[in-house]
């Protein structure tokens, strides 16, 4: 138990294609979100090898520190699965063959039409002194064992197997029935860490003594989590509505919300429609859009206007404004938000056009040269952008911030 009263807990990825790179490592990451949920703070995070020596001491070390350990993978019926090995090894204890599991497990095979494989014979092995936690999903049960008011529960490395052993084991005997809210998460985009922090910093100095803050920093934007460790007259949810104004307009959602879901609802509450002419984009923005439930209220459609043919014969962008200004510039992006809004007759439309990369780059447009044009009651607003020269991630950004432009746009 940590020194605030919380509950501590480590989780331990097990299995030799996660450390290779053949496999990425999701079953952490989904834990500990799950677990901040119940108030659990998971102190320690560690991938380790599929060796006995290795699993036995780490699991052996981590129920002399963690309130509840969280292991994944090593229960499968080959040999390189031997997190049960482990197991009894830990307790100096025996494995009894349990029949009516067996015989469950031949069942599951012939309902495949399948013949099951001799080796499977090892996952009707009980370890005394533990609990079996059911599989409805997979074949391998997972292994419960408690230590001195301490929990191991060892489970499949099968993220849906996991999960589904999670939510209907260890939720619903282990974790406590009422969440307790101890971490707001604000998001926002279109301001950099550093400045992100210096805007904070005298608040953060005042609540620093009740809270604690940090910053999750992406490309396409900076997380800001505020946790509160002490009791405080102005509760979590207050103080971080304060946090959420200071940030204000960079802050534009909650939690996971994404800024396509936010802005989804503000144009559905103000009754707007919206289109997109995308060109560097290549429909990622569209994309995003359409991702959102219920989306066909109020996005209408767009072009994908990737060569000079298109935005000529689709978008009406004369010939002779491409050969003067270039396919990459502040006049072409205004004209393409136009000619989409005109097209498609929306109240509002977005337009991107830019240089992703590798190539196609110069010294007066390098890669990373972007214009986004909003078009809205009759004005236009063009931005000019020099965003990573990474093609994948010069799109994303790229999306994010004529996502956001938009949502300015519409709320001031």
């Amino acid at each position: 138990m940590g020194r605030d009263g919380l509950k501590e807990a480590c989780i331990i990825t097990i299995g030799d294609e996660l450390l290779q790179g053949y496999t990425v490592d999701t079953n952490s990451a989904w834990l500990g979100k799950k677990l901040n949920n119940y108030n659990i703070r998971v102190q320690r995070k560690i991938t380790i090898a599929d060796e006995l020596d290795i699993i036995q001491y780490e699991l052996s070390k981590a129920l002399d520190m963690y309130d509840l350990i969280f292991v994944t993978g090593g229960l499968g019926p080959t040999l390189d699965d031997v997190t049960q090995s482990a197991i009894k090894n830990i307790l100096d204890a025996v494995s009894e063959f349990d029949e009516n599991y067996y015989t469950e497990l031949k069942q599951k095979f012939a309902a495949k039409k399948m013949e099951m494989p001799p080796n499977n014979r090892s996952q009707a092995m009980v370890i005394n002194g533990t609990k079996v936690i059911p599989n409805s999903l997979g074949t391998a049960r997972g292994i419960h064992i408690e230590k001195e008011g301490r929990h191991l529960f060892s489970l499949p490395g099968v993220p849906t197997e996991m999960k589904g052993m999670f939510n209907k084991y260890i939720v619903k005997n282990y974790l406590p029935s009422v969440k307790k809210e101890s971490i707001a998460l604000i998001r926002t985009t279109g301001i950099i860490e550093s400045n992100l922090a210096e805007i904070l910093k005298a608040k953060i100095d005042e609540y620093s003594d009740r809270y604690s803050f940090s910053f999750l920093p992406k490309f396409t934007g900076v997380d800001f989590k505020i946790r509160q460790d002490a009791p405080c007259e102005l509760g979590l949810d207050s103080v971080s509505k304060y946090f959420f104004e200071w940030l204000s307009p960079y802050a534009y959602g909650w939690g996971n919300e994404t800024l396509e879901s936010v802005l989804a609802t503000q144009l559905a509450q103000k009754g707007l429609t919206l289109s997109v002419a995308e060109s560097c984009t290549g429909g990622l923005i569209g994309k995003r859009l359409t991702d959102v439930e219920g989306s066909s209220s109020f996005f209408l459609g767009g072009i994908i206007a990737y060569s000079n043919d298109i935005k000529i014969n689709q978008l009406s962008i004369s010939s002779d404004l491409l050969m003067k200004d270039g396919a990459v510039s502040h006049s072409v992006a205004k004209v393409m938000a136009e000619s989409i809004q005109t097209i498609s007759k929306s109240d509002i439309s977005v337009a991107t056009t830019g240089i992703s990369g590798p190539a196609g780059g110069s010294d007066k447009k390098p890669v990373g040269l972007v214009y986004i044009a909003v078009s809205y009651n009759g004005n236009v607003w063009v931005k000019e952008f020099n965003f990573f020269p990474k093609r994948l991630i010069h799109r994303e950004i790229t999306s994010q911030t004529a996502l956001n432009m938009v949502r300015k746009v519409i709320n001031e």
